[in-house]
């Protein structure tokens, strides 16, 4: 039954409550079809943010003839992508699009150089022509002009059926985490049985009066269900009388083994996450925040969710950027994740110390690795070599030399 066919089925019942009863049933299915769109959000933005932050923390370097050069496109890609937003509110904006858009995430430029991330666009695509983009929409502005495939980027998921594919299977998860939910409460709730004695309606007999639609017993009975018993179920202390002729039994399951547990529900709500984190490859400790084995969870994290993604903008970024000629001459943008992982200074002094003694990295090279300030000397920017390494002929005939 669809939430239209209930609502629509709630007119039938008695005359008395039937304004009571049909606000009650809407505010329970309200209720619970919010609920289930609640645990399927939880997984989706939850998954949303982390791909978001992950992204915020890299380095988007630009190079000019082969050498880093911070300029305006440095500052616009890593600080201030606009002047509404910083780089990690944009990057989440560009990551919600990517997965919630039937298209994919469009972004475009406007005339002072801001990029903006489209929250809607009309996509004609071409065979032989350059795409393009009309009625793009961002922030409740709507652009007059048309968007070229040259002016903007676009990036989209390789499975673009993947959002389709976890509703499907959240239609099926849904329904089993509201079964779960109402079973706990049926097996939890306490359920108990009004006894009403012949000596109770011999007793307020008296008071009825002729042309009465409603005995006075049954008045009786009816604050007693409707006022009387909400304070009795209440969560405080509370006390309730009972007249001569009833009798209040608990029928309520004594037996613990007997009641549902809250793990029922839990474990039917992991199956979302898993599901969820399966579709984006996501590690699914990553997406629970488990602590055991963070090490790999994080590397196969970068490597089948992260980085295809990064390579995506990448790729983007530089063929919008830049034309062929400047791109083969060494003017290209390249997406750093050595920040991504966080690390003690002391794990990885080792491995500094290797990298400057191969003179692979100068003093400057570790103190930007590490997020210190480099030094205003021109010795921190030299590559050393330690005297141990030589080429392999000029070893081979030293050791000739010494051997005659």
């Amino acid at each position: 039954m669809g939430l239209l066919d209930a609502f629509l089925s709630l007119g039938t019942g008695s005359k008395k409550n039937s304004y009571e009863a049909r606000k009650e049933r809407m505010d329970y299915l309200i209720e619970e079809v919010t609920a289930n769109i609640y645990f399927k959000q939880l997984a989706v933005q939850t998954s949303v943010n982390l791909i978001a932050k992950t992204l915020a923390r890299c380095e988007f370097k630009t190079f000019k003839n082969g050498k880093v050069h911070k300029g305006e496109t440095y500052y616009s890609l890593n600080i201030e992508p606009n002047i509404n937003q910083s780089k990690t509110a944009f990057l989440n904006d560009l990551v919600s699009q990517l997965i919630y858009s039937d298209e994919g995430a469009l972004v475009v430029q406007t005339d002072d150089m801001q990029l903006l991330v489209a929250d809607s666009y009309q996509r004609n695509k071409y065979a032989v022509k350059s795409n393009d983009y009309q009625f793009v929409e961002s922030n409740n502005y709507v652009f007059q002009r048309t968007f070229y495939e040259k002016d903007v980027l676009f990036l989209e998921l390789n499975n673009k059926q993947i959002r389709a594919t976890i509703d499907g299977l959240y239609d099926s998860y849904g329904k089993l985490i509201s079964g779960s939910i109402k079973n706990y409460n049926r097996k939890n709730a306490r359920k108990l049985v009004l006894n009403i004695s012949a000596l109770f309606d011999q007793e307020f007999d008296k008071y009825e009066n002729e042309g009465d639609e409603e005995s006075e017993a049954d008045k009786r009975i009816d604050d007693l269900m409707n006022n009387r018993f909400k304070n009795f179920f209440a969560e405080g202390d509370s006390v309730v009388t009972l007249e001569e002729g009833l009798k209040l039994d608990d029928f309520s399951s004594s037996d613990t083994k007997n009641q549902a547990s809250s793990r029922d529900i839990r474990a039917a709500v992991d199956d979302v996450i898993d599901l969820v984190a399966m579709a984006f490859h996501i590690p699914r400790g990553l997406l629970k925040g488990d602590v055991a084995d963070i090490e790999q969870m994080t590397n196969n994290f970068l490597t089948f969710c992260i980085n295809p993604i990064i390579e995506q903008i990448e790729n983007e970024l530089n063929r919008k950027l830049f034309t062929k000629e400047e791109y083969l001459a060494g003017n290209c943008v390249k997406i750093s994740t050595d920040r991504i992982k966080a690390f003690d200074l002391k794990d990885i002094a080792g491995s500094m110390e290797v990298l400057v003694r191969i003179g692979a990295f100068s003093v400057n090279d570790v103190l930007e690795f590490i997020g210190k300030e480099r030094i205003d000397e021109a010795w921190a920017d030299e590559h050393i070599i330690t005297k141990n390494y030589a080429e392999i002929d000029k070893y081979l005939k030293a050791s000739y030399k010494k051997v005659k």
